[in-house]
């Protein structure tokens, strides 16, 4: 007979004990994901009044003046990336189509003046006198704003922000329609 120590435990013992190790391994997926997603952010205040604003809890001694998820949004899927895409080089298509047809306005509001300045055949006024189309002015200004923004790769504009900004661009470059 072998000793006690030796002894098998009973079979309804080991299947408690198997279960129990199958049960640990599936949940460890999802307590090492809790742990690692934990995505928070506290804002940490000592007693000199320093501030700081950082992944762990608040060390003794600091008062925690906020505590904010800061998960990361889930990236696009790429059926929505493709439509951001398609959506952005369209807002730029219209804000190119929008400017040329500025800028052929303002040529022909030119050689309009000119062809009357010879007819009149009078000196032409100077170029500081000149008034220029406000709406021109306008479409001009957003332009140059808008260049600026893009220029500013730090702002981490999104699709929606830049395409926007783009509808803006093409809403101030509008021709009123004359009729």
């Amino acid at each position: 007979m072998p000793a006690k120590s030796q002894i098998a435990p009973p079979r309804a013992s080991r299947r408690a004990i198997a279960l129990s190790v199958l049960v640990a391994f599936a949940l460890l997926p999802v307590v090492a994901t809790a742990a690692a997603g934990s995505h928070v952010l506290y804002k940490c205040v000592d007693r000199a009044g320093v501030v700081s604003i950082q992944s762990n809890a608040c060390p003794a001694g600091a008062t925690t003046s906020w505590r904010r998820d800061a998960t990361p949004d889930a990236p696009p899927t790429p059926e929505q990336a493709a439509q951001a895409e398609a959506r952005k080089l369209r807002d730029q298509q219209s804000v190119r189509e929008l400017s040329a047809q500025v800028q052929r306005q303002l040529k022909e509001e030119r050689d309009g003046q000119a062809l009357a300045q010879k007819d009149a055949d009078l000196p032409p006024p100077p170029a500081a006198a000149a008034t220029p189309n406000p709406d021109l002015q306008a479409c001009q200004d957003a332009q140059a704003f808008a260049n600026q923004v893009r220029d500013k790769d730090w702002l981490g504009l999104s699709e929606e922000q830049v395409r926007r900004l783009y509808a803006w661009v093409a809403q101030q470059c509008k021709v009123p329609s004359s009729g």
